[in-house]
Protein backbone atom coordinates (compact mmCIF):
# COMPACT_ATOMS: atom_id res chain seq x y z
CA UNK A 1 0.00 0.00 0.00
CA UNK A 2 1.65 3.22 -0.74
CA UNK A 3 1.27 6.51 0.65
CA UNK A 4 2.72 10.19 0.66
CA UNK A 5 3.95 10.20 4.07
CA UNK A 6 7.40 11.91 4.26
CA UNK A 7 9.51 9.35 6.08
CA UNK A 8 12.45 11.83 6.80
CA UNK A 9 14.74 9.41 5.09
CA UNK A 10 18.47 9.21 7.10
CA UNK A 11 20.75 7.13 4.56
CA UNK A 12 23.72 6.88 7.44
CA UNK A 13 22.27 6.44 10.87
CA UNK A 14 24.31 6.06 13.64
CA UNK A 15 21.92 4.32 16.29
CA UNK A 16 23.39 0.94 15.00
CA UNK A 17 19.71 -0.65 17.13
CA UNK A 18 17.64 1.52 14.65
CA UNK A 19 19.30 1.35 11.41
CA UNK A 20 16.93 0.14 8.54
CA UNK A 21 18.40 -3.82 8.28
CA UNK A 22 16.82 -4.33 11.58
CA UNK A 23 13.44 -3.29 10.91
CA UNK A 24 10.18 -4.91 9.81
CA UNK A 25 9.62 -2.90 6.74
CA UNK A 26 13.67 -4.26 5.34
CA UNK A 27 14.32 -6.59 3.23
CA UNK A 28 16.69 -7.47 0.44
CA UNK A 29 15.84 -7.86 -3.19
CA UNK A 30 18.79 -8.70 -5.46
CA UNK A 31 20.98 -8.21 -2.72
CA UNK A 32 19.97 -4.38 -2.57
CA UNK A 33 18.48 -3.14 0.62
CA UNK A 34 14.35 -2.63 -0.06
CA UNK A 35 11.57 -0.79 2.18
CA UNK A 36 8.23 -2.29 1.83
CA UNK A 37 6.80 0.59 3.57
CA UNK A 38 8.53 3.37 1.50
CA UNK A 39 8.50 1.19 -1.51
CA UNK A 40 12.08 2.37 -2.85
CA UNK A 41 15.80 0.75 -1.84
CA UNK A 42 17.36 2.46 0.95
CA UNK A 43 20.46 1.65 2.82
CA UNK A 44 20.91 -1.00 5.06
CA UNK A 45 22.55 1.61 7.34
CA UNK A 46 19.90 4.13 7.12
CA UNK A 47 16.70 5.13 8.87
CA UNK A 48 13.46 6.46 8.58
CA UNK A 49 10.05 7.62 10.63
CA UNK A 50 8.40 4.60 9.65
CA UNK A 51 10.78 2.37 11.72
CA UNK A 52 9.70 -0.82 13.57
CA UNK A 53 12.01 -3.18 15.43
CA UNK A 54 11.71 -6.26 14.60
CA UNK A 55 13.15 -7.65 17.94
Amino acid sequence: MSHEIEANFVADWGTEASQCRHCTSFSLVERKGHCSEMNHDVAPEGHCDFFQSID
